[in-house]
């Protein structure tokens, strides 16, 4: 072994493998994981063991890493056919809400089993958990929270509603590295009220969430003419002002809220471009999704949905934009749509939401009060970018600025200075 390789930390990143598809392939905490990992081949720092769930394409995701090895763990017909038959037990004898939560329990538990007895066969000079709170499960195997005190670290992304058993587990994390200083209280309150302590203050760090800002990119030429080309797909003028929502169509995302308002803004030679799904790449059809749509009768054709984008287009998506409009209703803890809006030079409207505010400030973006006079102020915003495309401008080139400290360069380094604190 190299005297350079001796100086990387070996790391075991566990993410939620529980997921359909596995976790370096779809979703923003995936995308996250693999901008890590390509990362780390152009300056390797780290030698990354990535555990996630196998599907089909996986493994030709997985080639040509030489600093990380992917470990995909196969779930077994019987633990599919379990997990079947938990669901139907969910959706027609039990009747549960979300029943996303109920479809791969018994793969979670296979998976869980399987990463534990691999902490405990080989030894790592770091263990980051991702996000989820059963995965801390994987310490209470083996001894290995023994076995690794002082080498834990969660990467959180969203608030702990339940430890599932493992509050004594997270608790004992050397740091977590939340996407946001508010998404890190939301633990630090969780603790506080089930243990009666929460974190310790050098147990709490925030790293960033990241875009990769060479493709977010107003100044290339190429995802500027894929813009138009995608107004034209949608029958929109070059010469109208195009406010754009992105992200999945949930609720607490605030896509009703600013339909209402654009249909009441009632702006000349303006659309709003609704681009999204339920869930990422499939033909499920919500009820909220039908509610739009009706909604959006309201203002003719001037509301355009595209349905799930693949990411690789979603820079000229932005591109097609003058406005990005992102006005969560619920504690957004650090949405990577804020993120790409800015990297993009667009201007953004959005909401004093979670951790929005610690990405955007009121340079790069109109942050909105969620009260109850919302819809009408989103509706005001939409007419004053409207009507003042140096504004727009102005807030677009500021936004690209603050875009320039999230680059994906900078979210590696980030996770150098965060492991050698």
């Amino acid at each position: 072994m190299t005297d350079e390789r001796k100086r990387r930390k070996r790391v075991a990143v566990v993410t939620s493998g529980y997921l359909p598809v596995p976790n370096v392939l779809g979703g923003a905490v995936e995308a996250l994981d693999m901008v890590m990992a390509r990362e780390n081949e152009k300056t390797p720092r780290f030698d990354f063991t990535v555990f996630s769930a196998w599907a089909d394409g996986v493994d030709e995701a997985a080639r040509g890493f030489t600093h990380t090895e992917f470990d995909f763990v196969h779930a077994p017909w019987f633990v599919r056919a379990a997990d079947r038959c938990v669901y139907a037990l969910a959706k027609y004898v039990l009747h549960k809400p979300k029943l996303m939560s109920y479809r791969y329990i018994v793969q979670r538990l296979w998976y869980i089993r399987h990463v534990a007895a691999q902490l405990a066969k080989r030894d790592f000079d770091a263990v980051m958990i991702e996000n989820h709170a059963t995965l801390f499960m994987t310490m209470q195997k083996h001894g290995n929270m023994d076995k690794y005190a002082g080498k834990v670290y969660y990467h959180l992304h969203n608030e702990v509603t339940n430890d599932f058993g493992c509050k004594s587990e997270i608790a004992r994390v050397r740091k977590v590295f939340g996407v946001s200083h508010y998404i890190v209280g939301t633990l630090d309150a969780f603790l506080a009220k089930a243990n009666g302590k929460g974190l310790e203050p050098e147990q709490k760090s925030v790293w960033r969430n990241c875009v990769d800002i060479t493709r977010f990119n107003p100044a290339d030429g190429s995802v500027q003419a894929g813009g138009k080309a995608f107004r034209g797909k949608l029958g929109i003028p070059e010469d109208a002002t195009v406010f754009l929502f992105s992200g999945r169509l949930t609720p607490e995302k605030g896509a009703r809220e600013l339909l209402e308002a654009f249909v009441t803004a009632d702006i000349d030679n303006a659309y709003l471009v609704i681009a999204g799904a339920f869930f990422f790449n499939s033909n499920i059809v919500s009820p909220f999704e039908r509610e739009l749509h009706e909604l959006a009768k309201q203002a003719g054709d001037r509301i355009k949905f595209t349905g799930f984008v693949d990411y690789k287009d979603m820079p000229s998506v932005y591109a097609m934009a003058d406005v990005c409009c992102l006005p969560s209703i619920w504690d957004d803890p650090a949405p990577l749509a804020v993120i790409e809006s800015l990297a993009s030079g667009r201007a953004l409207i959005t909401t004093r939401s979670g951790g929005i505010p610690e990405y955007a400030d009121d340079k790069a973006a109109v942050i909105l009060e969620r009260d109850g006079d919302l819809t009408a102020n989103l509706a005001d915003a939409m007419r004053d970018f409207a009507a003042d495309p140096q504004k727009r401008a102005a807030y677009g080139a500021h936004g690209r600025e603050l875009a320039e400290r999230l680059s994906t360069a900078a979210y590696l380094n980030q996770l150098v200075e965060l492991m050698g604190e």
